[in-house]
């Protein structure tokens, strides 16, 4: 485990990566973390710094100041590069000792650290020493954290009791393993989270176990990183982030120093999987993803069933990373905002020419890929590009309205693999009102259309889905007052369904009982998340438990002008 452990460390990145794990790791092991590293501002070299108790000097109180260099640290590294150390060390003994030490801690010994993922290179280690021989005094001293001590304290702290007994440990060792087999790999961590997740005895104890998933879920990203394989580590983020969410939740918990440190611990989570969804959504699949037929022959599939899938789910990731996007774009810093709102605009125009380019997304082969749908038309409603978009939806519509007609090419509602595979198996009365027994996605698509102004369309769906499927039940999902406790963790047995749209009656009688629903079950009153201004996290947990948008999700407001158009 420790040569697990050794190797993420040495492949972490200095800023964001390695700066961002060693608070956690200090807190776990009894320090008080007094800064954490800023961008911005001037550190005078000192990216971390704690009080605690040093093992080098009979566990004598002391004040920590970490300087952090990425990987192994070379003659390079030392005196020559723009992030040099010794600059770093002369900086906190020119400016930060004398200068920015609280006045309650002066009293303490000084530690200067020089923390690194991998080790001292035997190059630079007679420099080091000379430079400590020279500047230490009575109340300074210089202390080295490479890659082998990081590691014991994570060993020893944050992965300690349950993920150090062999079962456990060998979830988490398999999850690395079949990084290359990404289902296999995202099944052993949930298991390992489960684990994880225990009942705690206290607060104390649940915050050890959100810094345990946090910090397996970043070893695990490491892993696929150096793979260049990350689906399960976006996978696996996702996880981590809806496992964290209920515990991190301001409102269930007290103010004071806990509730301070879960919103800290959740924006460090949620940092990480917009590091990874950047990773594989806008590096990895977004120079791609507007070249004819470039995504779809990525698959690597013949089966245009498989295509379908694989396009679907990166259609949903990349709409849930843009509505994130656009959701911190609200932040109160005006270049903070207009960089964020930048980054959603690119996504979604990333996602419109996914749909230019790839045909097969005209017509999804699963009725619940109305959860992607939902989540794209969403992020094309908060961007103001509707007008955008307009064409895709009236290729779905007349898409579905063939399908129906000609019993082929129209969505299932089974989500069965081999099923969907199959389907249509046969034309016969039987299979075509046993897969066209309930659905959703009609539903959308009419409200759609009738929120793009094409009542024509609209008209023509009602009376293609009376005509070929009068048995069809039309049906929406809406949260109840169970949904906020239990959905977080995967349960699926909550919700209200509403069946039996009007859809006889009329378009207008259809979108009155819609609205009427929304009315009565405000959202905002059963998802904290909504409340608290972060709704892509419960739409996050809607796509990756595969529960249906609830249509209170289906409306947006324009807050941007148009500059690219899908054509469906």
């Amino acid at each position: 485990m420790k040569l697990v452990v050794m190797h993420y460390l040495r492949s972490l990145r200095e800023r964001d990566e390695l700066d961002a794990i060693l608070p956690d790791l200090l807190a776990e092991s009894g320090f008080e973390v007094l800064t954490r590293p800023r961008r911005g501002t001037r550190q005078a070299g000192v990216d971390v710094a704690a009080v605690g108790p040093n093992p080098d000097r009979d566990g004598t109180r002391s004040l920590f100041l970490f300087t952090i260099k990425s990987g192994d640290l070379t003659r390079e590294h030392w005196d020559t590069s723009q992030q040099a150390v010794r600059p770093s060390l002369n900086e906190v003994l020119d400016d930060y000792i004398p200068n920015r030490i609280p006045p309650h801690f002066a009293d303490l010994p000084v530690v200067i650290c020089v923390c690194m993922g991998g080790e001292m290179r035997e190059d630079v280690r007679a420099q080091w020493s000379g430079y400590c021989r020279k500047n230490e005094r009575a109340d300074i001293h210089f202390a080295e954290w490479n890659g082998d001590r990081l590691s014991d304290l994570i060993l020893s702290g944050m992965l300690r009791a349950e993920l150090i007994e062999s079962e456990n440990r060998g979830l988490f060792q398999k999850a690395l393993a079949m990084l290359d087999q990404p289902e296999v790999a995202y099944r052993h961590f949930r298991h390992l989270l489960n684990v994880i997740f225990t009942e705690p005895k206290n607060q104390t104890e649940r915050t050890r176990q959100l810094r345990k998933a946090y910090l397996c879920l970043w070893i695990l990203f490491v892993w696929a990183r150096d793979a260049d394989n990350l689906e399960a580590a976006y996978r696996a983020s996702e996880l981590v982030l809806l496992r964290s969410w209920p515990h991190c939740d301001s409102t269930r918990l007290r103010k004071g120093a806990t509730q301070h440190e879960r919103l800290a611990h959740f924006d460090q989570v949620l940092q990480l999987h917009f590091i990874i969804a950047h990773l594989l959504l806008v590096e990895k699949i977004g120079p791609f993803a507007d070249k004819r037929y470039a995504l779809s022959m990525a698959v690597n599939s013949r089966n245009a069933v498989d295509i379908n899938i694989a396009l679907f789910e990166v259609l949903g990731r990349l709409s849930l990373h843009g509505l994130w996007l656009d959701a911190i774009s609200a932040g109160e810093d005006e270049s903070f905002a207009q960089a964020m709102s930048e980054r959603a605009d690119k996504v979604l125009n990333i996602a419109i020419g996914m749909l230019n380019a790839n045909p097969t997304l005209a017509v999804p082969v699963r009725d619940d890929f109305t959860i992607e749908l939902a989540l794209f038309m969403r992020l094309a409603a908060v961007r103001g590009r509707l007008s955008n978009v307009a064409d895709y939806i009236r290729s779905m519509s007349d898409h579905l309205c063939y399908g129906l007609r000609a019993r082929r090419h129209y969505p299932t509602p089974t989500t069965e693999y081999r099923d969907v595979l199959s389907h249509p198996r046969d034309r016969s009365d039987a299979y075509f009102e046993e897969h066209t027994r309930a659905g959703i996605l009609y539903t959308f698509v009419l409200a759609w259309l009738a929120m793009i102004g094409d009542q024509e369309r609209a008209e023509q769906l009602r009376s293609t889905l009376l005509e070929y499927a009068p048995h069809m039940t039309h049906q929406i999902w809406i949260p109840d007052a169970r949904t906020d406790e239990v959905f977080w963790d995967g349960d699926r047995d909550h919700g209200v369904s509403v069946p039996g749209l009007p859809l006889n009656d009329s378009l207008e009688a259809v979108f009155s009982l819609l609205n009427r629903v929304m009315k009565e079950y405000p959202l905002d009153e059963r998802i904290s998340a909504v409340r608290n201004h972060l709704t892509p996290i419960f739409l996050m947990a809607c796509r990756h438990y595969r529960m249906p948008v609830p249509p209170h999700v289906w409306r947006g407001q324009d807050r941007s002008s148009p500059d690219s158009t899908a054509s469906g």
